[in-house]
Parts: C-alpha cells; sequence; structure tokens
C-alpha cells in the first residue's frame, strides 16, 4: 500500500505538539495563548501549535503544565512495515539534522487500532529509513552520530503516523528542585496546573495538610513571584545548530527579568504547609530553598486533625486548602483511608469560608465530605483520579 498524505515542512513554519497530562488540556491551551500562540488542535494529553524554531527557547523555559515541546515532522498512513519505511523515509529530518548529528528513535507508541503492534520493530523501521535518507542527502556512506542529540518519537492513531522530534529531553516535571521526595510525590507539571485550576492568585492564603515533599506549594510560590518554571535547566535543543545560541540567552534573560524579586527578597507568606511526618516537612524546606521561594512559604509538622486549631490559618476567612493526600496506592493498608479523610473533613469544617480541593483515585468522598460542588477527572501519571472540589459555607 502506498503512503498517503504525507506533510513535509520546507517553510519556516513547524507544527508542534505539546504534551500533558489528561484532563489538562485547557490548562495549557490558556499558557499558550498568554505566551501569544494561536491554538491548531486539541487531542487527549496534546495540544498543537504552528511556531517557528526560534520559540523552541520560549516554550521550555515558561511552561508550567507541559511534558515536552515537540516538532511533529511529518504524519501519514501506515497499516504495513513498507508504509512506516516510506514514509520515515520521506520525511525531511536533514532540515534539521546535521551530517554527524546523533538522531534515535527513543519511543515508539501505538493505539489498540493500529495494524503495527511492535513498538521495537516500529523503532527500528524507522530508524533504518532515517539513515536511508541522511546517507542519500548527505552524499556520504558513513554517519557518525558524534555530534548533539535528536531523539525521536514516533505515534500510531488508527493507523496515522506522526513522527515527531522532541525538542525537551529529559521531561519538563524535572525542575530541578526536587531531590528528595515522599512516596508517590506528585509531578511539578501537575502541581503547577492543580493551581492554576483552582483560581490561586498571587495573594491567595494557600494551604495543603499533607504536602509531603512540598511540591504543590512549590509550584504556587513560584506562580506567585512569576519564577519561570525551567529558566535553570538543561534541554537536549540547545546544543542544535539551527537555534542560534543568541536565541537561547535573550529569551532566558527575559523569563527572569519578568521574577518579582522584590517579593523574594522580603517574603510575603501566605502559603503554608503541614505534614505529619517531620522528615518530610525537613526536605520540603530543602526543596523549598532550591526552588529560591523558601521566604514565601512556612512548613510545619502537624496532623491533619490539628489543622482547623493552628494559629497561623484559622484566622483567615479565605483559605484555598489543595492537597494530594495518602491513598490506597500509598498506604499499605486501604482501611487506613477513611480516617484520614475524616479528620481532613472535621478540620475543614472549623475553617470559614475555606474551600478544598482533594486529588485522589477514591471514589467514595461524599460518604466523608458529602456532594461536591465540581469534580474533575485527571489522569496522575497512569492512576486516574478526581479532583474533588468543596466550599464551607460557615
Amino acid at each position: 500500500m502506498n503512503n498517503v498524505n504525507i506533510k513535509i515542512n520546507n517553510t519556516n513554519d513547524y507544527t508542534f505538539i505539546l504534551m500533558c497530562h489528561f484532563g489538562l488540556e485547557k490548562i495549557l491551551k490558556s499558557e499558550l495563548k498568554k505566551l501569544g500562540f494561536s491554538i491548531l488542535g486539541v487531542t487527549d494529553g496534546e495540544v498543537k501549535i504552528i511556531g517557528h524554531l526560534s520559540d523552541i527557547p520560549k516554550l521550555n523555559y515558561n511552561l508550567r503544565t507541559c511534558e515536552r515541546v515537540m516538532i511533529e515532522l511529518s504524519k501519514f498512513e501506515a497499516r504495513i512495515s513498507d508504509d512506516l519505511y516510506n514514509g520515515a523515509l520521506n520525511t525531511p529530518i536533514e532540515d534539521l539534522v546535521p551530517v554527524d548529528g546523533e538522531f534515535l528513535v527513543t519511543k515508539a507508541n501505538q493505539d489498540k487500532n493500529s495494524n503495527l503492534k511492535s513498538s521495537s520493530a516500529n523503532q527500528k523501521t524507522v530508524k533504518k529509513a532515517f539513515v536511508e535518507r541522511l546517507i542519500r542527502t548527505y552524499k556520504t556512506d558513513v554517519l557518525t552520530e558524534s555530534r548533539g542529540k535528536y531523539p525521536f518519537r514516533v505515534k500510531f492513531n488508527k493507523n496515522i503516523c506522526s513522527i515527531r522530534l522532541d525538542t525537551t529531553g529529559d521531561s519538563l516535571h524535572k525542575r530541578g528542585y526536587r531531590i528528595k521526595s515522599g512516596l508517590a510525590p506528585i509531578e511539578e507539571t501537575l502541581a503547577a496546573a492543580l493551581v492554576e485550576l483552582v483560581d490561586f492568585k498571587k495573594d491567595s492564603i494557600l494551604v495543603d495538610p499533607f504536602c509531603g515533599s512540598g511540591t504543590i506549594l512549590i509550584e504556587a510560590a513560584m506562580i506567585a513571584a512569576n519564577i519561570p518554571p525551567s529558566v535553570d535547566r538543561a534541554f537536549v535543543s540547545e546544543t542544535w545548530d539551527v537555534i542560534d545560541k543568541n536565541v537561547w540567552k535573550d529569551e532566558r534573560k527575559k523569563a527572569i527579568e519578568n521574577i518579582d524579586s522584590e517579593r523574594l527578597k522580603f517574603g510575603d507568606i501566605k502559603i503554608f504547609g503541614f505534614d505529619i511526618d517531620k522528615n518530610m516537612i525537613s526536605v520540603s524546606k530543602d526543596n523549598a530553598v532550591r526552588a529560591g521561594v523558601d521566604k514565601l512559604i512556612s512548613f510545619e509538622t502537624l496532623d491533619v486533625k490539628y489543622l482547623g486549631d493552628n494559629e497561623k490559618i484559622k484566622k483567615y476567612n479565605n483559605i484555598i486548602i489543595i492537597t494530594n493526600p495518602p491513598y490506597g496506592e500509598r498506604l499499605n493498608n486501604k482501611d487506613d483511608i477513611e480516617p484520614i479523610y475524616k479528620s481532613l473533613k472535621t478540620s475543614f469544617d472549623k475553617l470559614h469560608g475555606a474551600k478544598l480541593h482533594v486529588i485522589t483515585p477514591y471514589e467514595h468522598m461524599s460518604r466523608i465530605f458529602g456532594k461536591e460542588i465540581k469534580n474533575r477527572k485527571i489522569y496522575n501519571g497512569m492512576i486516574k483520579t478526581y479532583l474533588y472540589s468543596y466550599k464551607n459555607m460557615m
């Protein structure tokens, strides 16, 4: 069968695919619009835009809820191995990959409706086609693959194959500040999305009674001080010849100039983290220091059943509680879940006018909290979770 609908881009415009957690596409769309991009399309866990290669630094430095930034280089139908080979062979990777560039096919994903089921076989087929194309294009017998890294990914959806080049490298959730963490920590990108979902403002009173390694609160503090999430880490595309090094420098400078340095210098604590484990409080403090937001967060060892009586927060009437409490996958005994949630409910009832947002896979929250005012389905990794929202009307 012949390949159809091969989309080869020989202009200055490229289709970018921004990956995120399932259920967070709307938040990522909002981020992209704030950065000045128009949305081309949205599918599960992906948002598409049109951009230029010079946009790669801006996207990687500034997106809080994106997992990785990829360029889609071709899209075609592939029902058999020959289709895949020919489609990859017609993908103009030389526009980005130099003769001595190291190109890898790091991943191949396919859904249950695709004919080509073997990830390893599909990776080998695409790699073989890429080798052939570069040998022909550069008129050489040897590809040294000695400079830079160009990681490609292949994705199938109902026999439609998309070939993407990853510009990020390590996932964007790896900010760099969280060296230590507890059991089943929430990813930084998901934590940032949760903060956005609960309508957090720079002057909001934010509380996490199960703060663990502090991720949700640190992300909130970074948002409050306008600290770009990934400005101090490296990206695989930084070494690419097709992006001027000055573009990276300029975008980083712009991102840093927007930081609210006065707030960071003098501190303005309206963010509070509590945990029953004093060791995790120590970890949280260390992580906050590395993130540069330690003056914006107060961490304290506390059992959740005493939260409603805590002197630091009970004086406020507009508290936002957001938390990722322990649940079955994080406890040895699932019977331990409900007592923890009941203690949270008791404390919540004492905080007048407070709003509570709980992310959990637990499906029986109404037994403890009653009917929620909102319920969103979000995937935390491979775990289907729900963001339950409540308001204390007292």
